[in-house]
């Protein structure tokens, strides 16, 4: 159970739970509610928990902050749970939150840039960079998996750049081996 709140330009998640988490802590919420074709992740930061008290009907939680296309993402949750706007579905694969620092290049420039990976399935990621893209771009991604010290080499495409801090893009790799490498260091990014 949650609730958005928005004080102070201070954007955040009132949430209930028993699992203690500390200030400055990255947390990750799940958000469902009937009408929602499925569960919803959302990143979020700690700000403060507080222990139940039962003789003041006090339940145990929290408050959460989340910005950017977090806060974007809840906002329109909170639309979608009142009717007024509608969920539609667009992906097959769901992308899984990470925050993964990597690195890209355009395809034959020899040249890395550093960026961060927030989204990610077999299929695609939201890549987080500065950099101007263009849809329609080839990309090579280099994401290294925890406890690996060799990158894996993705090759992509910039298939949107409606993201405000980057761009969407559609993996290429179609072959069963890449598939199988990126669904394992996908396993590996979000188990950490």
């Amino acid at each position: 159970m949650a609730a958005l709140l928005s004080s102070d330009g201070e954007q955040g998640l009132q949430v209930y739970t028993t699992e203690r988490f500390e200030p400055g802590e990255e947390l990750l919420c799940e958000v469902y509610f009937t009408g929602l074709p499925g569960k919803l992740i959302v990143r979020a930061i700690g700000k403060k928990w507080q222990g139940p008290r039962p003789r003041l009907r006090v339940r145990a939680g929290g408050v959460l902050r989340c910005n950017g296309s977090e806060w974007r993402k809840l906002t329109f949750l909170r639309e979608v749970a009142a009717g007024r706007t509608v969920f539609d579905q667009r992906r097959r694969h769901i992308r899984q939150p990470v925050l993964v620092q990597i690195r890209w290049r355009r395809q034959g420039d020899p040249d890395l840039v550093p960026a961060t990976i927030s989204e990610i399935s077999e299929v695609g990621a939201l890549l987080l960079t500065p950099t101007r893209l263009t849809v329609g771009e080839e990309l090579i991604i280099e994401i290294t998996p925890p406890g690996s010290t060799r990158a894996l080499e993705v090759q992509g495409m910039v298939r949107n750049v409606d993201h405000l801090d980057g761009a969407g893009v559609e993996f290429m790799a179609r072959d069963a081996g890449g598939v199988t490498r990126l669904r394992e260091v996908i396993r590996r990014l979000v188990n950490e």
